[in-house]
């Protein structure tokens, strides 16, 4: 099975200059744990929600309190894989580097998807329920500073 077969394809992305404290805000609102980052359209680094935790501080709520900026806590250069890259590839690559989200990267170095390690996870769920269609569209709702999602 190949990555795009599993990956995510609705991906939501922060501009470097976003604030972390708006940055988990968009994590627990939309229910995700990492945020591509990117510079226009370049990758240029992904954010997670340990990242946060490890660059603010928190308060009694568990939310991000300080105003550094996603550049400052985003993990620079982040492993990537294209749409053909094995699932068990993946999986490898996040065993060795210890790590739960792989941006996938298709022609000329565009966004169109990240594969984590809960999209794996669900490849290993054997019930009875009636299968899904895999998601085919591809949707990328970029943020801008002020922690606006950009209309579609």
């Amino acid at each position: 099975m190949r990555a795009d077969a599993t990956m995510t394809r609705h991906v939501l992305t922060v501009p470097p200059a976003l604030s972390l404290r708006v940055a988990d805000a968009l994590m627990r609102r939309e229910n995700v744990r990492h945020l591509p980052v990117l510079q226009g359209d370049r990758l240029v680094g992904i954010v997670s929600d340990r990242d946060i935790l490890l660059r603010t501080d928190i308060d009694d709520d568990g939310r991000a309190v300080a105003d550094v900026f996603v550049a400052d806590a985003m993990s620079l250069c982040p492993l990537t894989a294209t749409p053909d890259t094995s699932v068990s590839s993946l999986a490898a690559t996040m065993v060795e580097h210890k790590i739960d989200a792989i941006p996938i990267l298709g022609p000329s170095d565009r966004l169109v998807g990240l594969v984590t390690s809960t999209d794996l996870l669900t490849l290993l769920i054997d019930d009875n329920r009636e299968k899904k269609t895999l998601p085919f569209r591809f949707l990328l709702r970029m943020v801008d500073q002020t922690g606006q999602v950009a209309a579609a």
